[in-house]
């Protein structure tokens, strides 16, 4: 007699090479994915920097344009610009002091407020606003950023003699980096002094 009969079920599961090959099979389409995801992501990034450097080219030449514009005259220098001077690279205006209602008022012949725009210095690449009030003017002084990324600005005039003109091209150019592709935004603007 023999022992009982054993019975053998097959039991329900995966052979290795099944299991090697659903592996693999979804190690590809995660690669799938995530080379798609990469792509989406720096075309993404890539236009954010391309509409950011627009910006602020554009937010930079209508803030010099709208100042031109309100302007009494462009000066070759002031007392407080520290030796700078009106040129191809630097713009010094001119206009009447604000009064405390913040409207502009009768300069008395020398008391005149002075706006200056040009490349900082010690960080090229930011556009600044140095603002030079007469005394009793309540226009604000200090210094402020109107662009960053900038890599290029330039002004030309309708006139040889700058203080003589009456119309100021802007020219400003802003590059930004992303993924190792440079964004590059140039414009220009004409603007016509108003009050001169």
């Amino acid at each position: 007699m023999t022992g009982p009969a054993r019975i053998y079920r097959k039991s329900a599961g995966f052979t290795l090479v099944e299991l090697i090959t659903g592996l693999a099979i979804g190690g590809f389409v995660l690669v799938i994915v995530a080379s798609i995801y990469l792509a989406h992501f720096r075309l993404f990034s890539n236009q954010n920097t391309a509409i950011d450097a627009a910006t602020q080219n554009k937010l930079a030449l209508d803030e010099i344009t709208n100042q031109i514009r309100q302007s009494q005259a462009i000066v070759s220098t002031c007392a407080s610009c520290g030796g700078d001077t009106t040129g191809t690279n630097i713009l010094i205006l001119q206009l009447w002091p604000l009064d405390t209602g913040g409207d502009p008022q009768d300069p008395m012949g020398t008391n005149y407020d002075y706006i200056e725009y040009r490349r900082d210095p010690s960080v090229p690449t930011k556009l600044i606003r140095k603002i030079y009030p007469y005394a009793s003017s309540t226009r604000k002084s200090g210094t402020r950023i109107v662009a960053t990324n900038v890599s290029n600005l330039t002004f030309s005039y309708d006139n040889a003699d700058p203080t003589l003109a009456l119309e100021v091209t802007t020219g400003v150019t802003t590059a930004a980096i992303a993924n190792g592709k440079t964004q590059t935004t140039v414009q220009s603007a004409k603007a016509i002094l108003r009050n001169k």
